[in-house]
């Protein structure tokens, strides 16, 4: 995508001059763009179950293709494939389903604790001569808002896993049409052999992240479930699950998933606990993210951090939990239409992680 523009660039095929909108042409684009986001708004209800099965789909393609090159029959594997999907649903379905349940039930108890540690805390800083006035510490933490805040995601996250129908049935479809999709993509594209180019190399780059970031994910969600197993915190296989998908959203994702359990072994346990708990999420997410992730991802996304985080915070708000775990696919989907028009471009380069090599003049100094 941008290196296909970057070879354009060195080649000299590009036009010499940028293209620039007149001022109604900028309105109707972005006026057309607005529509199309209401409608994409309106329609969310079937879109994120769509954007699931996708997701679940690109997860257990490779599973399909190694069936296939073992010799099974495509049915055969396919049927294999249900049968994983349908477990791994099962098991999100109903034991963390149940997690859920319990944990939210066990929510008002573990505020209200969380309340008389914090006010503990406000009046043993006052013996030690901190001025701090009485309640300041609690009104600056809020437990209930930080409970209501998990609350209302854990139960976002349900809901949008209730379809279990739709979900299933969409997935083994485009499981099984994945080669004729790509097969049919390549026929419309023939005559563009550009174009096809840039359509494989960002279908190849969601496929790759998805895949890597899986994997990385199920590491850090073992590893998260382990520790939590041995500090005793309540509901480890609801955080690892939690974990395993809020590793997905980029920047705040890993950290969001560790205030859970830190908060419950602050309130079941002890502060050590919450402290050591907090220490190997810390250590767990920077071996994860700082070494293994770089190690597998190789080169980077196209997107700038800015955009990254940004598309993060907006993908949330448009489709909840789903868009943020699913905002940096859905954001390279976008920049890709938006390089593939004259018109367009200098959105998809304001959206990416170009940098300009420095250039050094005569007497060696950049310029």
């Amino acid at each position: 995508m941008l290196q296909s523009f970057q070879k354009r660039e060195k080649e000299g095929t590009l036009p010499q001059k940028p293209t620039i909108w007149r001022i109604n042409q900028l309105l109707f684009f972005f006026m057309s763009f607005g529509v199309i986001m209401v409608l994409a708004k309106w329609a969310s209800n079937l879109l994120i179950p769509l954007m699931i099965s996708a997701m679940i789909a690109l997860l257990l393609q490779p599973m399909m293709h190694w069936l296939e090159r073992r010799g099974l029959p495509r049915a055969l594997s396919l049927l294999l494939v249900i049968t994983v999907m349908i477990a791994l649903l099962i098991l999100f379905g109903v034991f963390v389903a149940a997690e859920i349940n319990a944990f939210v039930g066990h929510l008002s108890e573990i505020g209200t604790q969380l309340q008389g540690i914090l006010e503990r805390f406000d009046t043993f800083l006052a013996r030690q001569g901190i001025p701090i006035e009485k309640h300041q510490l609690t009104g600056f933490i809020r437990p209930n808002g930080i409970v209501t805040f998990f609350k209302q995601m854990l139960l976002q996250m349900g809901n949008q896993f209730s379809n279990t129908l739709l979900i299933l049935f969409t997935s083994s479809f485009l499981i099984l049409d994945s080669v004729n999709f790509r097969s049919r993509m390549r026929f419309i594209l023939r005559e563009n052999p550009e174009r096809e180019r840039a359509v494989e190399e960002v279908f190849d780059k969601i496929y790759t992240y998805f895949i890597i970031m899986a994997k990385v994910s199920l590491i850090t969600a073992a590893g998260a479930l382990l520790l939590l197993w041995f500090f005793d915190v309540q509901y480890a296989l609801l955080w690892a699950v939690l974990t395993f998908f809020l590793n997905f959203i980029p920047v705040i994702g890993s950290i969001i998933a560790a205030v859970p359990p830190v908060i419950l072994g602050l309130v079941e346990h002890s502060w050590s606990t919450a402290m050591w708990v907090a220490l190997g999420y810390l250590l767990l997410n920077s071996v994860v993210g700082n070494i293994l992730q770089p190690a597998m991802m190789g080169r980077g996304l196209g997107l700038s951090s800015f955009t990254v985080f940004w598309s993060m915070v907006f993908w949330g708000w448009f489709f909840g939990p789903t868009g943020m775990i699913l905002s940096v696919p859905l954001t390279m989907g976008v920049q890709f239409l938006l390089m593939q028009y004259d018109e367009t471009r200098w959105l998809g380069f304001l959206l990416s992680d170009y940098k300009e090599k420095n250039v050094k003049t005569d007497d060696g100094e950049p310029r």
